[in-house]
């Protein structure tokens, strides 16, 4: 077959995995720890979170710290460091936080050294992009959100001044793969990735024989193939029991 052809097949095949997932229960658990549900089960009001209500990992007490206005502090994190955040900006970290707090999709990227974390998900590079555009004039102090804290008596401080986001990174592949540590990598599309939206399908069928290579024939990306996915990289399995209850910080710890 034809390398266009193997692109088509496996685009194919991930949207099959996708139309499947229900009965395969791949959404049927959540993250360990970090204040996650055991399982996913519907929820009435999760504010900003609404998107994952019909399956959602989160309670509406933690959707109702994510959705505070004016946003200042989740989980102990102050997000208002610098001063407060613009309303477009806001929305965006909001969007990711939403996403590891509420959906049982972010099981499916389990960090294997940090057990509250995901590791490595795909965003797409285009939603990276239009969230470094968001947030570009605001200001930060951490890029790396999940490390790069002073913690004292108040919590989280600057480590160092405040600075732009356009000063702070590149672009928005380097926000993205900086801001919360190595919980994301940028994936351009036509490459398996999440737009945190509604639209999202399966990007990665959590099944998949850890022994395979993952492809790398697909086209579109600045930097040649698609990269790996976690699960992949390190051969994890899926979990069958969780592992201890560690509460954690923001999405990358």
């Amino acid at each position: 077959m034809s390398g266009g052809g193997s692109v088509w097949a496996l685009a194919i095949g991930w949207v099959l995995a996708m139309l499947c997932g229900g009965a395969g229960g791949l959404d049927s658990r959540c993250l360990a720890g970090g204040k996650h549900k055991v399982a996913p089960s519907p929820e009435g009001q999760l504010g900003v979170c609404q998107l994952y209500a019909a399956n959602a990992c989160c309670s509406p007490k933690v959707a109702q710290e994510i959705s505070s206005a004016p946003l200042a502090k989740v989980n102990d994190i102050s997000w208002n460091r610098c001063r407060s955040l613009s309303p477009r900006c806001k929305r965006y970290l909001q969007r990711v936080e939403c996403f590891y707090r509420c959906s049982p999709s972010a099981a499916r990227w389990p960090h294997p050294q940090r057990p509250t974390a995901v590791l490595e998900v795909p965003l797409c590079l285009s939603f990276c992009e239009a969230w470094y555009e968001a947030c570009k004039d605001d200001l930060t102090c951490a890029r790396n959100w999940v490390s790069d804290w002073q913690w004292g008596p108040q919590g989280n401080n600057c480590s160092r001044d405040c600075v732009p986001y356009s000063q702070m990174y590149r672009d928005g592949r380097e926000l993205c793969e900086n801001i919360w540590g190595d919980s994301f990598v940028a994936a351009q599309e036509p490459c398996p990735c999440l737009s945190l939206t509604g639209s999202d399908t399966d990007p990665l069928p959590e099944d998949r024989d850890s022994s395979e290579e993952p492809d790398s024939t697909k086209a579109g990306s600045p930097r040649g193939p698609c990269p790996a996915s976690g699960l992949l990289r390190h051969g994890l399995r899926k979990r069958s029991v969780f592992m201890e209850d560690v509460e954690g910080s923001g999405s990358g710890s």
